[in-house]
């Protein structure tokens, strides 16, 4: 890629990649809900597509790929799937001029990185424009990190506990988490753990151990489950409940780790997407 353009108007997409198509759900520009970077401004590309299938997904409609893609800028629109990289560019600066200022794309899903190339691409040419590229996902897919890992400045990476998803994946899980911290340059990463009620404590402190055990000053999200900790039909046993296992959580982390923070997600309280 050529170096740094402020000029969006100009940016030209390679042949070779506005020729990469993929899958996404929706394009939007609203306030970070999640995570360290909590109530920054963004313009979210979600993918659509993912296999984990987590109990608690609050995004079921972007676990399938589906024929179009919902776009929310001036009028509320759809465009075909799969959607070209040169379009998806066009889109979210379109969308950056009349949100601005905006200059940080989330690419969330779904599961960006089971559609790497594709991300990696969208996210080559957004990085050359100056936008910051921030990436959310499951922390599984090692391979399509690699590809993705030159265009991203912040990885936000869940641990998925064996509760939520019926799997263990430990393993893929640590080696994400090394490749992700030693690539150097300026990124951020940072790992979250969404805690329900019912969440074994014993889970967390195997994410809190495979955490510590790549670098102690991993910042650790600990995120309480949504329709638990805001629910309108959550009892205030499992409230209370979800609240002692929060600060049980963060205390023992909070010995391995030098950096263990519970939030929230902020967008489901403030009602925005």
């Amino acid at each position: 890629m050529s170096s740094c353009s402020r000029e969006q108007d100009h940016i030209r997409v390679p042949n070779d990649e506005a020729r990469v198509n993929g899958y996404l759900s929706e394009i939007f520009c609203s306030i970070q809900g999640e995570g360290l970077f909590v109530g920054k401004k963004m313009i979210f590309l979600r993918t659509a597509g993912c296999t984990t299938c987590c109990s608690y997904c609050d995004t079921g409609y972007s676990q399938k790929q589906t024929p179009q893609c919902v776009i929310f800028a001036r009028e509320k629109r759809a465009v075909p799937n799969p959607i070209g990289v040169d379009e998806v560019v066009r889109e979210v600066f379109d969308i950056a001029r009349d949100s601005a200022p905006v200059r940080t794309v989330s690419i969330t899903g779904g599961e960006p990185l089971e559609q790497s190339r594709f991300v990696a691409s969208a996210a080559a040419v957004l990085k050359q424009s100056c936008m910051e590229v921030y990436l959310e996902t499951n922390g599984i897919e090692v391979d399509g990190l690699a590809k993705v890992l030159p265009f991203v400045d912040v990885i936000s990476m869940d641990i998925k506990l064996p509760s939520a998803i019926g799997c263990s994946r430990w393993s893929e899980h640590r080696e994400f988490l090394r490749q992700a911290t030693q690539a150097g340059g300026d990124k951020t990463v940072f790992a979250k753990v969404v805690i329900g009620d019912h969440t074994p404590a014993s889970e967390v402190e195997m994410a809190v151990d495979l955490i510590s055990g790549v670098g102690r000053n991993i910042p650790l999200v600990l995120q309480p489950e949504s329709k638990v900790f805001s629910g309108r039909n959550t009892s205030t046993n499992n409230k209370n409940a979800l609240k002692h296992l929060l600060v049980e959580c963060q205390k023992l982390a909070l010995e391995r780790l030098s950096d263990v923070r519970v939030i929230p997600q902020w967008h489901k309280i403030m009602g925005v997407m």
